[in-house]
């Protein structure tokens, strides 16, 4: 049973026996208030809010925090004419984007993407076979990378095993890293415009990547920016991973911390600072803890890990965002503009509670 069937169907309240009663509250109320039909659009993102705290397969009193207020919902928009102001002093930073690209006939449209990017970077790509490696290298060869990097990389683990294991032995070496993927929905046509949707927010126009990068400049504490949920995919909570995310929590979270609700960058592509994703790189996972690749859509150890980035950059006592470029890509979620490094941190100081906390 998934809890989230509580506010789809009327239903005694002895069936809520096996929540806590704290969290059968919280089911009855918002069982009442999601039947409001103005509120019909937002159930979906509710449901799963509710199941990340009360699903029974992650143990609830265990992993789950018993501050269980649902969070303000919101994301940071970028000026479209110019980039944010700055408050402090222009630094060099050494910039990478780490790319995994199955798919290596789209190597031109991530040239092409990349080229707005305003400083020096380099570009660590990794896909599966030496034949898609030469392509993708000749394809590249007019990229206005510094450095090309492509190395080969087994089949396995989506897009999350090479991100974390491909090249852990440059991050460091980097102020900045921006993760993308070649990602095509093929099981889903409703899904076919997220990876534009992604791209755009990240490295949309030359403009908006400058913003990002002055806010890491600027804002020290601030560890990853990611796009908000593209609309079709805001519903994602833990569905297929819950066994597997409970074994991660006892290796990332112990006795020492809990979730207080789930949010993640749906879709794996971020800017982030490599400390960011320290407590994950430290689980030194390895190829073969990541199943053979058989069409899985979810419920493997990637699909975990994915949604535990924002987590990772938490336990490494940093701070995330989410930004929006494009507003008709979305659902209905509270968007604040910001024009300059003073109004981001100010933003960042009140963004949405943090997804773990100390017990």
């Amino acid at each position: 049973m998934r809890y989230h069937r509580i506010f789809e169907t009327p239903a005694p309240i002895f069936q809520l026996a096996k929540v806590s009663r704290t969290a059968a509250s919280l089911a009855i109320f918002l069982r009442a208030a999601l039947r409001h039909p103005a509120n019909r659009r937002k159930r979906r993102l509710s449901y799963e809010r509710a199941n990340a705290w009360m699903d029974e397969e992650l143990p609830f009193e265990k992993w789950v925090h018993p501050r269980r207020t649902p969070p303000d919902d919101l994301c940071i928009r970028f000026p479209e004419d110019r980039p944010i102001d700055r408050d402090g002093l222009p630094q060099p930073m050494k910039v990478a984007v780490v790319c995994h690209l199955y798919y290596d006939d789209l190597a031109e449209e991530i040239r092409t993407r990349l080229d707005v990017i305003p400083t020096k970077f380099d570009l660590l790509i990794s896909t599966d076979t030496a034949e898609k490696k030469r392509r993708i290298e000749t394809a590249l060869s007019s990229s206005t990378a510094s450095n090309v990097v492509v190395r080969e990389f087994p089949n396995v683990g989506r897009d999350i095993a090479p991100k974390l294991i491909a090249f852990n032995d440059k991050l460091d070496q980097y102020d900045v890293v921006l993760f993308i993927h070649g990602k095509k929905s093929v099981f889903s046509p409703r899904l076919g415009d997220w990876r534009e949707y992604i791209f755009d927010a990240l490295i949309g126009t030359r403009d908006r990547t400058q913003s990002i990068l002055s806010s890491f400049q600027d804002i020290p504490e601030l560890g990853m920016i990611a796009p908000e949920h593209f609309g079709p995919v805001k519903g994602l909570g833990w569905r297929d991973n819950l066994k597997i995310a409970d074994a991660l929590c006892i290796k990332l979270l112990g006795d020492k911390y809990a979730f207080n609700y789930l949010d993640f960058p749906s879709g794996s592509m971020f800017w982030c600072r490599p400390a960011a994703l320290k407590p994950l790189l430290d689980l030194n996972l390895s190829v073969d803890e990541f199943p053979a690749e058989q069409g899985q859509i979810d419920g493997t150890l990637a699909h975990a890990i994915e949604r535990f980035f924002f987590a990772s950059c938490e336990l490494a006592g940093l701070r995330w965002l989410k930004t929006a470029a494009d507003e008709t890509k979305i659902l209905p979620v509270k968007i604040i503009d910001v024009g300059s490094s003073t109004e981001l941190r100010q933003v960042l100081k009140r963004a949405s509670g943090r997804i773990v906390s100390p017990r």
